[in-house]
C-alpha cells in the first residue's frame, strides 16, 4: 500500500508540475472568464468543446517573417483548409494570416480531463475577450498588406525611396502621415500624404520596410506586399483602427453587431432636413431637373462603400455565390460585380442578424449624403477633380485602372469617402427621366414594372463630369459590373 502511495504521490506531482503554467493562466484569467466566457472551439465535425486553450503565445509563419501572438490578445483563430492559410485576429482588429506553427491545441475544461485536438480537425476558436497585458513595444503605425494581413507596429526604416517625374527623392517617414501602394501593370506605384495634407506619387523605390510589431517581433516586409502604411496614428475605438482619416463626432459614428467581433459597416447618422435636389448649373443633364425641395427624416448611412471582405462575410454566411474581384484583390476594396439584386439581399441579411432596419439608400438620400451640406458641382467646390478621387482623368494612381480600396481619399463634410468616384453605387429607386414625379420626402420613387434602377457616384473607369454630386446613372437589376457597388443605409 505504501509503495502505491509513493507511485501516485510522484504522478500527482509531476502531472502538477506539468500542469503550472496553464493553471496559473486559468488562475490570472479565471474571474473574467467566467464573467465573459470560455473559448468556444468549433470541430469540422461540428463537435464543439468549451474551456481554455493552453498555449502562452501562438506562433504563425507569414510571408514576412514569424509572429508570436499573446494568448490574451488573440480574438479568433481559423485554421486554413484546402490549402488557405491559417488566420488569426486579435482584439485589437488584427489580421494575420500564414502557417500556424502547432499541430495540436491542448484544451482545459473545468471538472473534466484535458483535451488534446488536432489542428486540421478545427474549424475556429473563438476567444473570451481578457484584459490585455502590457506588451513589449507601445506602437506609432499600422501596416495592411495587400493580403489582407493589417497589424500596429513601430517602423525601424527611416525613409522611403521615391522615383517621381522631377527624379529621384528620398522621403524621412517623419514627414508623412500616409503612404498607399499598388502594383499596376508590373510598377509598384506610390501615393504619399505629407503631414500637411500634400500629396506626392511616383514609383516606390525602396525594395523594404523594417518594422518591430507590437509583440517584439522584426521583421522585414517586402514593399511588394504592402497596401497602406499610417504613421503616428493616434488610436481610438477598436472597429476604427486602420481607418486614419476619420475626424468624426463619435455621438454620429456608430456600428451594429453581427458577431461577436464582427461589426456591421460603420455608419454615420445624419439629421436630415430641407435641401435642394437635382442640377443647379447647366453642367447638368436633363435627368437632374426640375430642381427639388426636399424634406428628409434622420437616417444613418454607411461610412465607406460595402467591401468584399463585408459581403465575402455575408457569402460564407448564406451560401450566396461571391463576386469577382475582377484580380484587383478583395480586402478593403469596395465590392463590384453585383447586382441590385445582390445589394437587396445582402441589405435584408443586415437587418435579419441586426434586427436593425437596413436598407438602400433612396436617390435623395444618397445626393443629400454626397453633397455633405454643399450646392456646388462637386462636395469640395466647383473645380475639376484631382487626385483626391478615383475616376478616369481624375489623377491619382488608381486612375482609369480600377478601384482604390475603400477610405482612400479625403472624405466629405459629412464624413463619407468615396461619394465621388470609386465606384457606382446602387440605390433603391426605380429610373426616372426627370424628378417631377418623385416623393418630396427623401423616400423612393418606385413603379411597376421598375425595369431599371439608379445608380450614383460615377467610377474609376468614368470621367470627371460623371462623379458630380448630381449625376445619376440607370442600370438593369439584374446586371453586374467592375465599376458598380453599394452602400448601405438605415433608419433612425
Amino acid at each position: 500500500m505504501m509503495q502505491i502511495a509513493q507511485v501516485t504521490t510522484g504522478l500527482m506531482r509531476r502531472l502538477t508540475a506539468a500542469l503550472l503554467p496553464w493553471l496559473l493562466v486559468i488562475y490570472s484569467y479565471g474571474a473574467e472568464s467566467a464573467s465573459q466566457g470560455y473559448e468556444v472551439v468549433t470541430m469540422d465535425n461540428g463537435n464543439i468543446f468549451h474551456g481554455t486553450i493552453a498555449h502562452e503565445t501562438f506562433v504563425i509563419e507569414t510571408k514576412y517573417g514569424l509572429v508570436t501572438i499573446p494568448y490574451s490578445f488573440v480574438a479568433s483563430l481559423t485554421p486554413g483548409k484546402n490549402g488557405s492559410a491559417d488566420q488569426i485576429t486579435t482584439h485589437l482588429g488584427e489580421l494575420f494570416s500564414g502557417a500556424l506553427q502547432s499541430n495540436e491545441f491542448t484544451i482545459l475544461r473545468f471538472d473534466q480531463p484535458l483535451l488534446p485536438l488536432e489542428v486540421a480537425d478545427i474549424s475556429d476558436i473563438q476567444f473570451s475577450r481578457k484584459t490585455i497585458r502590457s506588451a513589449p513595444v507601445i506602437p506609432a503605425d499600422s501596416i495592411q498588406l495587400s493580403s489582407g494581413d493589417r497589424f500596429t507596429t513601430s517602423i525601424s526604416t527611416s525613409s522611403l525611396l521615391i522615383m517621381a517625374d522631377n527624379g529621384l527623392s528620398l522621403i524621412s517617414l517623419r514627414q508623412i502621415h500616409l503612404v498607399d501602394l499598388e502594383e499596376i501593370d508590373g510598377q509598384l506605384q506610390i501615393r504619399i500624404t505629407d503631414n500637411d495634407g500634400k500629396i506626392m506619387q511616383g514609383k516606390m523605390g525602396s525594395s523594404s520596410l523594417q518594422v518591430t510589431t507590437r509583440y517584439g517581433d522584426k521583421i522585414e516586409i517586402p514593399s511588394i506586399q504592402l497596401s497602406q502604411i499610417a504613421l503616428n496614428v493616434h488610436y481610438g475605438m477598436e472597429s476604427t483602427l486602420f481607418h486614419y482619416r476619420q475626424k468624426l463626432n463619435p455621438a454620429t459614428l456608430f456600428h451594429d453587431q453581427l458577431y461577436q467581433d464582427v461589426a456591421a459597416p460603420e455608419m454615420i447618422a445624419l439629421r436630415g432636413g430641407s435641401f435642394i435636389r437635382g442640377s443647379r448649373t447647366a453642367d447638368g443633364d436633363s435627368d437632374e431637373l426640375p430642381l427639388k425641395p426636399m424634406q428628409l427624416k434622420p437616417f444613418a448611412i454607411g461610412l465607406y462603400e460595402v467591401t468584399f471582405e463585408e459581403y465575402d462575410l455575408f457569402c460564407e454566411v448564406t451560401g450566396h455565390e461571391k463576386p469577382d474581384d475582377s484580380g484587383w484583390g478583395r480586402g478593403n476594396r469596395p465590392v463590384v460585380n453585383v447586382s441590385w439584386n445582390d445589394a437587396t439581399t445582402y441589405a435584408e441579411w443586415l437587418a435579419t442578424k441586426t434586427r436593425q432596419p437596413y436598407r438602400l439608400p433612396s436617390d435623395a438620400e444618397w445626393e443629400y449624403a454626397a453633397r455633405g451640406g454643399t450646392e456646388t458641382l462637386f462636395w469640395w467646390g466647383n473645380q475639376q477633380p484631382t487626385i483626391e478621387s478615383n475616376c478616369d482623368g481624375c489623377g491619382s494612381i488608381w486612375d482609369g485602372e480600377r478601384t482604390a480600396p475603400v477610405g482612400r481619399f479625403k472624405p466629405n463634410l459629412f464624413g463619407l469617402h468615396d461619394t465621388a468616384g470609386n465606384v457606382f453605387e446602387i440605390v433603391a429607386d426605380c429610373w426616372s427621366d426627370s424628378y417631377a414625379d418623385a416623393p418630396t420626402d427623401g423616400s423612393p420613387y418606385l413603379k411597376g414594372g421598375c425595369g431599371k434602377r439608379v445608380i450614383r457616384g460615377g467610377a474609376w473607369s468614368f470621367p470627371p463630369h460623371e462623379v458630380r454630386s448630381a449625376n445619376r446613372w440607370r442600370d438593369f437589376p439584374s446586371r453586374k459590373s467592375d465599376d458598380t457597388g453599394f452602400r448601405v443605409a438605415r433608419d433612425l
